[in-house]
């Protein structure tokens, strides 16, 4: 069985929109929280794009390949004021055409959701996915932005913490 916990480390870049632009809450012990606009147009695209691709994530949790782990599903939750808030739900599982899995981040504006909660993942709210395939981290679209907006020391401190090597960069 494979280690999941290195992937917490990737997927602890949990973000809200309609906030100002790149603020970054830090917390003792717990992910920090980089709160982006919602009219961020980089992150939009990212996300649109792991939208457009999917189909990708769902064919890879049905092959059951033994070389792919670490499923999860990034999801948008309502705040107050008509924001979002979108949060990482691991050990995703597919079954009858619908996706479950684990609130992975402790929320801070939603009330939708709480941390350790077992949900049925709207698919519609869906606005990242990724996997690890091999130790090369597949979609991870708006983890892609957040990395980039990362000052070098901290692009290598995040590779030196999780180990994986993210696709197409």
């Amino acid at each position: 069985m494979r280690c999941k916990y290195p992937i917490y480390l990737l997927l602890s870049l949990i973000v809200l929109s309609c906030q100002r632009k790149d603020q970054v809450v830090k917390r003792d012990n717990e992910p920090d929280i980089h709160i982006l606009q919602g009219e961020d147009t980089e992150m939009n695209t990212a996300i649109e794009n792991a939208q457009k691709s999917l189909y990708k994530f769902k064919e890879a949790i049905e092959s059951r390949n033994p070389d792919y782990y670490n499923f999860a599903l990034k999801e948008r939750f309502n705040t107050a004021g008509s924001g979002g808030e979108h949060i990482w739900i691991s050990e995703v599982q597919y079954s009858d055409d619908k996706f479950y899995g684990i609130v992975d981040g402790d929320p801070i504006s939603t009330t939708e959701v709480k941390l350790g909660d077992t949900i049925e993942i709207n698919p519609h709210n869906i606005t990242d996915w990724i996997y690890i395939d091999k130790n090369i981290v597949k979609g991870g679209y708006t983890t892609r932005v957040l990395r980039k907006r990362m000052s070098q020391k901290e692009r290598e401190q995040m590779d030196k913490e999780n180990g994986f090597t993210i696709e197409n960069e």
